[in-house]
């Protein structure tokens, strides 16, 4: 982009000192399947005097918006990565991802849509998605999550977290609220910053068993008429438990009588280790489980490609509305206006790769989610000699608080630098001084050694010290 973009620069007189371009290879290219562009900037400074009040600025509530937690891991990461390039490298425990690859019928998918000359790759599919993996999905919220395909409507997304950013264009206005419980995962309350500002959030607790506090809930969606959304993810990111069923209908069924909507985002299904939502799907003979999902209209589940099937970098997710009724038949209509906004529609190569991950099925990832156990535990254990952890039993993280006056953002970038570990602080999801361990994104003897440094760093940076 740089070189063509150093080919096509040309002497313009301009005014402003900043010119922000989006271009497109949709339309220039006939790449509009493809879902890519690019933005880039100008810095010019005209002979003319620039007219400038000085006020140009960007939104206050982007400003106010948290940055990116994983991109600053990154960042640290990279400024000390030469300490330990003969020694392994850095090992990230920071960014939620897993060790393994997509399954081979994603890229088998992909190769046959390609060789075939009457697919229209180049083109959009409905702004939903493709049929055939609309009918997919259908089969399987039905097969592994209880959620009939009949009454169930489906839009493709990038990713979970544009069908949440769907969520919350779609439902909530200004001047309502969303509440969320800390530890928050640090992008859904991005989203709500920057659309509808910091004073949308309502931020509650857990309890001792670290599930939502649904006395709080309750006493909250009692006073409070402007809430209109909850967000639960379970398993959870970052606190690392599955709540149990109990739990989740409890909630369920406050936001029904309060008039909410909850957004279950659903995304670590396949990561409930202790089973607190598992069922047997009828018709196996292997003993396979599902994750039980809730189909109440005012429930919106949400489901993603990106950790069971390894297929982050394709960005594929979903959401699921219930449309029998015509309360939830207005919110899809209503959430397609946002989706034809924003992506348009997913991008149509990675549908295919969806649809064909879709055949290698729930049992080839739980296959996978099974070789986490000895990282699991060997990361429990290297948190073991703080104070207080919590995680373990589901999604793929752990948290643990320091000792108290130890800054969580000096301790992961100390951890990076002496220790070659990376973490993410625990003031990204709302609790300064833990910090949130991830053990999936890397493969047994890997995580094995990297549980060792993190022991060693814990001890002599909160234990010894």
């Amino acid at each position: 982009i740089h070189q063509f973009l150093s080919l096509q620069s040309k002497p313009v007189s301009m005014h402003l000192f900043f010119i922000l371009l989006i271009s497109s290879f949709s339309a220039s290219s006939a790449f509009s399947g493809h879902g890519f562009s690019y933005t880039y900037r100008i810095n010019m400074i005209s002979n003319t005097a620039l007219r400038s009040n000085g006020n140009i600025s960007t939104s206050s509530r982007i400003q106010e918006t948290l940055n990116p937690c994983v991109v600053l891991m990154k960042q640290i990461i990279e400024r000390h990565q030469h300490l330990w390039e003969y020694d392994g490298g850095i090992y990230s425990l920071a960014q939620g991802v897993v060790y393994w690859k997509p399954p081979s019928s994603a890229y088998e998918a992909m190769e046959d849509a390609i060789k075939d000359t009457n697919n229209p790759l180049h083109s959009y599919t409905l702004d939903e998605g493709l049929p055939s993996l609309i009918s997919a999905l259908g089969d399987k919220l039905s097969r592994e999550n209880k959620l009939a395909a009949e009454n169930t409507s489906i839009i493709v997304t990038s990713g979970a977290n544009q069908a949440y950013m769907n969520c919350v264009l779609t439902f909530m206005s200004e001047g309502d609220l969303c509440v969320v419980f800390k530890p928050y995962y640090f992008n859904h309350v991005m989203a709500i910053q920057m659309t509808r500002g910091q004073g949308a959030l309502l931020v509650g607790p857990i309890d001792d068993d670290g599930y939502p506090s649904t006395d709080w809930l309750r006493n909250q969606l009692e006073s409070n008429p402007n809430i209109k959304m909850v967000t639960i993810t379970n398993p959870g990111n970052p606190t690392g438990i599955s709540i149990p069923t109990e739990k989740l209908q409890e909630i369920i069924e406050l936001c029904r009588l309060y008039d909410a909507w909850v957004i279950f985002d659903c995304t670590y299904e396949q990561f409930d280790h202790t089973g607190e939502n598992s069922f047997l799907i009828n018709g196996t003979t292997s003993g396979e489980t599902g994750f039980k999902c809730f189909s109440d209209e005012h429930v919106i589940n949400i489901f993603s490609f990106s950790k069971g099937y390894a297929m982050a970098g394709f960005r594929v997710g979903y959401v699921a509305v219930n449309t029998q009724e015509d309360k939830g038949k207005d919110a899809f209509a209503q959430m397609v206006k946002v989706q034809d906004t924003i992506p348009i529609c997913t991008s149509r190569i990675t549908q295919h790769a969806a649809l064909g991950a879709l055949t290698a099925g729930r049992s080839w990832v739980l296959s996978n989610v099974h070789t986490l156990e000895a990282g699991r535990k060997a990361i429990l254990d290297a948190l073991s000699p703080l104070e207080k952890t919590i995680g373990g039993t589901g999604a793929m993280y752990c948290m643990a608080k320091l000792p108290g006056g130890i800054d969580d953002m000096d301790f992961a970038e100390e951890l990076v630098e002496k220790y070659g570990i990376a973490v993410i602080p625990g003031v990204f999801c709302g609790l300064p001084g833990w910090i949130r361990v991830c053990y999936s994104n890397l493969a047994t003897d890997e995580c094995l050694k990297a549980a060792a440094r993190l022991k060693q760093g814990i001890l002599d940076l909160c234990v010894d010290k």
